[in-house]
């Protein structure tokens, strides 16, 4: 468990730091806008292969994690990129609104930064994909 939150306090830290370098001037030119289509994971479960780790059988775990803070991500169906996602500014928190399609797959337009060997996307519009 200590491992777990370590874990889960870098992750935030990073978000957290791209978030605001995004945000700069700066950060702003390396960003473009982007759609993205893949299934909505929580990252724990994912990078540790825990309880199946994704698709309908690992849904209502994912469930729990999100709703339990966890960080929100998706895995790009084309490259099978893992992206961190968060809202931009003003809108309702990733984990609040995404929680509804954990385990399934979506459509998510926003901006992406990749810095550090970690990819974020600031998401501005989510879609499902039917």
């Amino acid at each position: 468990m200590k491992k777990s939150g370590l874990f889960v306090f870098a992750v935030l830290s990073i978000v957290s730091t791209l978030t605001v370098s995004a945000q700069g001037k700066k950060g702003m030119k390396e960003m473009k806008e982007v759609t993205i289509t893949g299934e909505v994971i929580d990252q724990k479960c994912y990078l540790t292969g825990m309880n199946g780790a994704r698709g309908e059988a690992h849904k209502e775990c994912a469930i729990s994690c999100i709703k339990g803070g966890l960080p929100i991500g998706v895995l790009e169906d084309k490259t099978e990129k893992v992206y961190t996602v968060v809202p931009k500014a003003g809108m309702k928190g990733a984990n609040e609104e995404l929680v509804q399609y954990a385990a399934e797959t979506v459509k998510l337009t926003g901006m992406v930064v990749h810095k550090g060997g970690q990819n974020l996307l600031v998401y501005t519009k989510v879609e499902p994909v039917k």
